[in-house]
């Protein structure tokens, strides 16, 4: 009987270790996880960073976003002094250097992020644009986007094929073994015109991943997407109209949580501790 627990234990010590080296670094994924809303009671969306607020998708204990990392394009202090309309070109720094009401921002670059930058279109922000939280959790703002054109098209999208047209919000570099939880904000313009039909975020390695269908209403949403092990690839956020309907469409906020994963290595010392523990409680009982 004694002899027949250590091979037990034995095999299963060998399983866990060949399972632990031999499983690969994961593929590159990209998942949309859900869209919070903006309507009440709640208006999530725009209370992305008060915790006060229950959110459907928030990590950690916080119950926010941009934990890691925020980009909120030109907010104007509410209630509102001026307004904003400036063009920008591509590869822009989504406002962080403007002038005047910029873009409140992390301040640095994520670990997990080499870049980050903008699509060509214009600097927004009207007096009836939708009141948003500040970074604080406690300032409210009215919130200004970056408006791009919807022009690039038609491509297939989940309403069928050639019914859609997208325009370019950003493109962000990131690196990490791990979750990269990506919180896009839009419709927050005050005119569903707009807006988008879908989020999406493209990478060389996934395609096209789409948030369900968004509704053109002027009221704030936020797709929410997982970017497992990015691993230094280049992600394009795009905004989507159907046939018919395009225009321009506005991204207001960009939020980024991490969700860390044990490395390989990890497991297997997981998994050896396991047994080992398993081992030494056999021997007790005898």
């Amino acid at each position: 009987m004694r002899a027949m627990n250590v091979r037990s234990i034995a095999a299963l010590l060998a399983t866990a270790l060949a399972l632990a080296v031999s499983t690969p670094c994961h593929a590159v994924t990209i998942a949309y996880v859900g869209t919070e809303p903006g309507v009440g009671p709640d208006y999530v969306t725009q209370n992305w960073s008060n915790s006060a607020v229950p959110k459907s998708y928030a990590t950690g204990t916080s119950n926010t976003y941009g934990k890691d990392g925020y980009w909120q394009i030109r907010p104007i202090p509410y209630p509102p002094s001026s307004t904003i309309y400036t063009g920008v070109g591509n590869g822009n720094d989504l406002g962080t250097s403007a002038g005047s009401f910029p873009t409140l921002w992390s301040g640095t670059l994520p670990a997990f992020m080499s870049s980050i930058t903008g699509g060509a279109g214009d600097f927004v922000n009207f007096n009836s644009y939708a009141i948003y939280r500040g970074p604080d959790g406690s300032a409210f703002y009215t919130q200004g986007g970056l408006s791009v054109p919807v022009n690039q098209g038609p491509f297939n999208t989940p309403s069928g094929a050639n019914t859609g047209y997208f325009g370019l919000s950003a493109d962000m570099v990131l690196n990490f073994s791990g979750t990269v939880r990506v919180g896009i904000a839009v419709d927050s313009v005050a005119d569903g015109t707009y807006a988008p039909n879908y989020v999406s975020i493209y990478s060389n390695s996934t395609g096209t991943v789409y948030s369900s269908v968004l509704t053109r209403d002027g009221k704030p949403d936020m797709a929410v997407f997982d970017i497992v092990n990015p691993a230094g690839e280049t992600f394009s956020v795009a905004q989507w109209q159907l046939d018919g309907t395009q225009n321009a469409s506005a991204m207001s906020l960009v939020t980024f949580d991490t969700i860390v994963v044990p490395e390989p290595s990890s497991v297997a010392l997981i998994a050896v501790g396991g047994v080992a523990v398993a081992a030494g409680l056999r021997r007790r009982r005898r």
